[in-house]
């Protein structure tokens, strides 16, 4: 008999609740239903396998910040969007659980009632409102400051509507965090100005970037200037041992060389990236900037007569060099490329230079 009077309470207390499903709120997987989907494969790749960090000019720790940070906010929307079709389904949330109201009830204030109760309840509350006095606030503190653009407001409670209004506003964009020689102005959020975060690690990833272009460019200077030395050394001495060192076969394998050191070419340090355009503007001559240009108007025919011998002695006798004028071009390439050598080094110190003046800018940030 007591068996069935407690039957009969859980049956009628289910039959009032009007209940009858819950579904719980699932995050989605970071790596099966976020990457790739709603952010960039690429992000994922450096973050969790530490590939393709230099096509987004990222480390691998940056890189698995930014994409948790961008999860975080997705899964934030996603529970907004649980929440708002819970309410549309007749339901309402319990923490990340939606409570389903049956076809008999309606969910309100996060319960089901029957839509006696219901209107009931409405009835009561306008009343309620119609005889209320308060308002929406009694003291300043019953209002909560909010943010118009990069504006925060204070907020005050007017004694004679009860109703919140705005007292006075702080331009957040004036308050300025400096880290070294960067400035980042704060926005508004909840009322109050706190750093901008999102500015800041764009910056931060532009700098990562151009520290990497800076350091490809000195490693792409430096192996031009071993070959420009190389080859400056073997003019020097064919330019002071001429006819003695004058064989097919020596020619032959200068000529190669030169031909590959002219090919190469040094850097164009000005057209590596925007600012790099600023900052070498003016250092690097006309003249240097492709090493086969400058070397052909140089050197004169003699080079062009040079390169008739990569592929062996030449069989016109128009095409032979003689040797005075082997010598002579020994001599002019000699010149040459230390002058280039001289040049370049106002290159390479440009690229450490900037390089180095923008690690120090990491380093200043937060």
């Amino acid at each position: 008999m007591r068996f069935k009077m407690i039957l009969a309470l859980v049956f009628a207390t289910l039959a009032l609740s009007g209940c009858v499903e819950k579904t719980s709120f699932k995050k989605g997987d970071i790596k099966d239903d976020f990457c790739g989907r709603f952010i960039n494969y690429q992000y994922c790749k450096c973050a969790f396998h530490n590939d393709f960090c230099d096509d987004i000019s990222m480390s691998r720790s940056d890189a698995k910040k930014y994409v948790n940070d961008e999860y975080d906010k997705w899964v934030d929307n996603e529970l907004e969007k649980f929440k708002d079709n819970c309410e549309n389904e007749n339901g309402y949330t319990k923490g990340k659980t939606c409570v389903y109201c049956d076809v008999d009830t309606i969910a309100r204030n996060s319960k089901c009632v029957s839509t006696e109760e219901d209107n009931a309840e409405e009835e009561e509350e306008e009343e309620d409102e119609g005889n209320s006095e308060e308002g929406e606030c009694k003291y300043d503190s019953d209002c909560n400051p909010i943010c118009e653009g990069d504006v925060a407001w204070k907020m005050g409670c007017n004694a004679r509507t009860n109703t919140c209004e705005k007292t006075f506003d702080t331009d957040c964009a004036s308050d300025v965090e400096v880290f070294g020689e960067l400035d980042f102005s704060k926005i508004c959020s909840g009322g109050d100005c706190i750093r901008d975060e999102s500015t800041i690690f764009a910056t931060k990833a532009e700098l990562i970037a151009e520290k990497q272009l800076w350091s490809e460019t000195v490693k792409r200077i430096n192996a031009v200037r071993a070959d420009i030395n190389v080859a400056m050394l073997e003019a020097n001495k064919n330019c002071l041992n001429g006819i003695a060192d004058m064989t097919n076969l020596a020619i032959v394998e200068f000529a190669t060389r030169v031909g590959s050191v002219l090919a190469g070419g040094i850097p164009d340090v000005a057209a590596m990236t925007a600012s790099a355009a600023e900052k070498a503007a003016g250092l690097m001559d006309e003249h240097i900037q492709n090493l086969a240009g400058a070397a052909v108007d140089y050197a004169g025919e003699a080079l062009n007569r040079l390169n008739n011998y990569k592929n062996g002695e030449p069989k016109e006798e128009e095409k032979k060099l003689k040797p005075h004028e082997y010598i002579k071009l020994n001599c002019d390439l000699y010149e040459y490329f230390k002058g280039v050598q001289v040049e370049s080094d106002v290159e390479l110190q440009t690229a450490l230079d900037n390089a180095n003046e923008v690690d120090s800018l990491l380093k200043q940030l937060p």
